[in-house]
């Protein structure tokens, strides 16, 4: 999905959030929670990798003209990576949600 295509499915309605995906190394990715499926944000429509950021406010600013109030920031646990149940057998925690206003 690209810039346009999530300007037009937010103005009309279909975007039921917006999430900022932290992963370490300072790469965040947009994805965008239709009725039906999960959309990465691409520059362009041919290219099969996402749209990457450096930070959480520069994606904020490329997501300035999407007529949505709020965007949410999610960072999932490093150790979740280590194996079913994290550390020690513990339950995965679930992600950090951060809910922002999408314009500053």
């Amino acid at each position: 999905m690209t810039l346009d295509d999530l300007h037009k499915l937010a103005t009309e309605g279909q975007v039921i959030e917006l999430n900022v995906l932290s992963h370490e190394g300072s790469i965040y990715l947009v994805e965008a929670v239709l009725d039906s499926r999960r959309d990465m944000l691409k520059k362009q429509l041919c290219d099969k990798r996402p749209w990457t950021f450096r930070s959480f406010e520069e994606a904020r600013r490329a997501l300035g003209d999407i007529p949505l109030e709020t965007i949410d920031l999610i960072h999932h646990n490093v150790y979740d990576e280590i194996g079913p149940g994290g550390q020690g057998g513990s339950p995965k925690a679930p992600p950090m949600r951060l809910t922002y206003s999408l314009h500053s």
